[in-house]
């Protein structure tokens, strides 16, 4: 079994018929070689939202009062984390546990924060202002260059002697 195998819609639908002429999910899951949690998801989204359900979802955003509704549903109500997926239209129960522990550890404010790499760089970074170099440390800069461009030299030079007494030996 492959993990993290996309699967068409087509082929989501001819093994949900097959469960729902009458075969146990433990046996259609084994004959198509799929976990039997998946099987289950697909058919549960599939009875509650239909053909729709089978098909990828792109990246969806939901905004902080979304996802307040939804842990809301878990925590008060006591619905299952799969119940709030099926409700919502979510397509994976991590998500809505990932927002229940973000809610615990952090409140509101933990459901609000921006996941990711910021969109925007900060504007109050204050830049490096660099004094003109006076003339020695021009020169110590430029001798400092000038040394590990020598110890490169010498060392590409001992890399091709090397290659060549290798070559001597064949």
């Amino acid at each position: 079994m492959t993990k993290y195998k996309k699967h068409e819609a087509a082929f989501k639908l001819k093994v949900i018929k097959e469960h729902l002429r009458g075969e146990s999910i433990t046996a259609v899951a084994l004959r198509w070689g799929l976990s039997r949690s998946l099987l289950t998801r697909w058919v549960d989204h599939y009875n509650s939202s239909g053909n729709k359900s089978l098909f990828p979802k792109t990246h969806q955003y939901h905004s902080s009062e979304f996802k307040f509704k939804v842990v809301e549903s878990y925590r008060k109500d006591g619905l299952s984390l799969r119940d709030c997926c099926l409700n919502y239209g979510i397509a994976h129960e991590c998500t809505v546990l990932s927002w229940a522990r973000r809610y615990e550890q952090s409140g509101l404010d933990g459901l609000r924060q921006a996941r990711g790499r910021p969109k925007v760089m900060k504007e109050n970074i204050p830049s490096k202002k660099t004094k003109p170099l006076t003339k020695l440390e021009e020169l110590e800069q430029e001798n400092l260059y000038l040394r590990a461009e020598n110890e490169l030299l010498k060392k590409l030079e001992a890399l091709a002697q090397q290659k060549n007494t290798q070559k001597k030996k064949r």
